[in-house]
């Protein structure tokens, strides 16, 4: 088998020799009888037909590489786009799991305070063996709690050094995710999105080209009116599918945001609270289980917080990517 360039440029080669066979044969009919002089430009006249098939064919090859070429372009780069969104969606996952171990690791310490209180109290017989072993199961589902978080992570982590083509041994440090732009939820142009998603669709653009795959028969019974209705009704199905994906994904903004808010508001009042826990603590007016059930309120509001910037965060990208023509399923 020889490359697509190679069988041209042979196929290029002998059009030009099917010509010059002609022609030749054409300059040679001078004084020759009419029946030979017949018969020659006959086969000149066949040889001219051979090379413009050839060339014809060589045309329409040339057209079908160029076409495959393109069509090979846009799945790559539909894949590309699609890896990157991926991408960002785990990485957006592990870092809310970086977040919520805060509280879960807080929640073991807490759980060892109350269990090493509980064995103090026993020895001093003011609590009982019940006591104490009910505190041993809080701090061991604890523990389980924070194992199986840390190896989520671990695996979640392992899948995004894949996507970076991090070899086996390396060990880059993950940055964090960039927060979301509240603010650039006022200029998000909906009904111009709408349009853009719909003639960035890989479905839509297909359907309405036709297909790339479709046969000769198949584009000729495109040209006939009912299959030209039904193609035509099925396109309009496809992009009011578009439409009303990417309209579920800019309602799901707005419905970010508002949980945005609302942890927002949470965050603040938990960090008064929190700095009012400094000096209760400072004063003696906290026990070391208080001021850990202090800490541990902090950081659930701290992780809302951050939780609820990230998937506002993500809400937004998936609606950008949508419009951008990446295949993204409202939630």
């Amino acid at each position: 088998l020889f490359p697509i360039e190679v069988v041209g440029q042979f196929s290029s080669l002998l059009a030009d020799d099917l010509m010059r066979q002609a022609q030749e044969l054409e300059d040679s009919m001078s004084g020759l009888p009419q029946e030979e002089k017949a018969a020659l430009r006959a086969q000149a006249n066949g040889l001219k037909s051979q090379a413009r098939s050839t060339r014809n064919t060589l045309f329409f090859s040339n057209q079908q590489m160029e076409s495959s070429r393109k069509s090979a372009l846009r799945t790559m780069d539909r894949s590309t786009r699609s890896l990157v969104y991926q991408a960002e969606s785990l990485m957006n996952q592990y870092e809310q799991l970086l977040s919520q171990r805060q509280i879960v690791a807080k929640s073991v310490e807490l759980a060892q305070k109350a269990r090493d209180l509980q064995v103090q109290m026993e020895a001093q017989g003011m609590a009982v063996d019940a006591d104490v072993l009910s505190a041993a199961a809080q701090l061991s589902s604890a523990q389980d709690q924070l194992s199986t978080m840390d190896n989520g992570i671990a695996r979640l982590k392992g899948v995004l050094y894949s996507f970076a083509g991090v070899r086996e041994g390396q060990n880059p440090e993950i940055g964090p995710v960039p927060g979301a732009d509240p603010a650039a939820i006022a200029s998000i142009d909906l009904e111009g999105d709408l349009n853009k998603a719909v003639n960035n669709n890989s479905n839509v653009i297909s359907m309405r080209s036709g297909g790339s795959s479709q046969s000769v028969v198949e584009q000729q019974l495109v040209k006939s009116t009912t299959v030209k209705k039904n193609k035509l009704r099925d396109t309009e199905y496809t992009e009011n599918q578009v439409r009303s994906n990417v309209q579920t994904l800019y309602d799901d903004i707005l419905e970010k945001k508002a949980l945005y808010d609302s942890a927002s508001t949470a965050w603040q009042s938990a960090q008064n609270t929190w700095n009012a826990a400094q000096v209760q603590r400072q004063t003696g007016m906290l026990s070391d289980i208080q001021y850990l059930q202090q800490e541990l309120a902090y950081l659930q509001a701290k992780s809302g917080m951050e939780c609820a910037d990230l998937n506002l965060q993500q809400s937004m990208r998936s609606y950008e990517w949508a419009v951008k023509g990446v295949e993204v399923s409202a939630q």
